[in-house]
Order: structure tokens, then sequence, then C-alpha cells
């Protein structure tokens, strides 16, 4: 290896391969788990919380989500930059940049798939 060939970090580069499954990960994490936690205490009579929040709160981390995404798959020179990636050849980041796209389009779809639910179904009909 000649000097100067450094890609950069290990955890930088699986990180920016996998940068759209994480925020897919996230996505769930944040809509479900409040989501679940506020329809329990709904539910309960613990709290009061209109149902319309709880759907507001689903799309607005929903949306934001598809945005991050989108900007991810249209950006990848930037975000390999910010994650301090670099491949040392041309056709290493030719293939980075298709794989990380591949997977950042899979978890779009995902994110658009988990977050539709919140235009056809009650959000807490599961608890009842």
């Amino acid at each position: 290896m000649k000097a100067g060939n450094d890609a950069g970090p290990l955890a930088g580069g699986i990180f920016y391969l996998l940068i759209g499954p994480v925020i897919w990960a996230a996505h769930l994490l944040l809509v479900y788990g409040p989501q679940s936690a506020l329809c329990a205490f709904r539910a309960d009579g613990m709290i009061v919380v209109a149902p319309f929040v709880i759907t507001a709160l689903v799309g607005v981390l929903t949306v934001t989500s598809m945005a991050t995404l989108a900007l991810v798959f249209w950006r990848p020179r930037q975000v390999a930059r910010l994650l301090r990636f670099d491949a040392a050849e041309e056709t290493d980041r030719r293939f980075s940049i298709s794989a990380m796209r591949l997977l950042t389009a899979l978890s779009f779809a995902g994110v658009t798939w988990a977050g539709a639910v919140v235009l056809f179904l009650d959000p807490c009909a599961q608890l009842r």
C-alpha cells in the first residue's frame, strides 16, 4: 500500500454504506416507540392525547426521514466527505456509491411503506 491511499476510518466506510438502513431503523424506533407509548397511556386514561397528535407525529417523522434519505441518495460524495470516507480507487468509489444508493432506495421504500399506514389506519387500533 502506498502512502496517501488511506480510505479513512473503517467505521466511516461501514456507516457510509449502511446510512440508509440506519435512518430506516431510526425511523422505526422514533415512530413505533412513542406511538405505542402514547396509545397505551391514552387507553389507560393516564394522559389525554388526540389521535391527530399521534398521526401528526408519525407523519412528521416519516417526511423528515424521507427527506434525509433523499438527500443522502442525491449527494453521496458530500455524505462520504462528512463521514471521512474515501475509496482508494475510482472503481471502489463507484461501487460504494452504487451500493449505498441501492440500500438507501430500499430504505426509502421501507420508510414510505411504514409511514403510509398513518393515512389508512387508526393510530391506536392495535391496542384495542
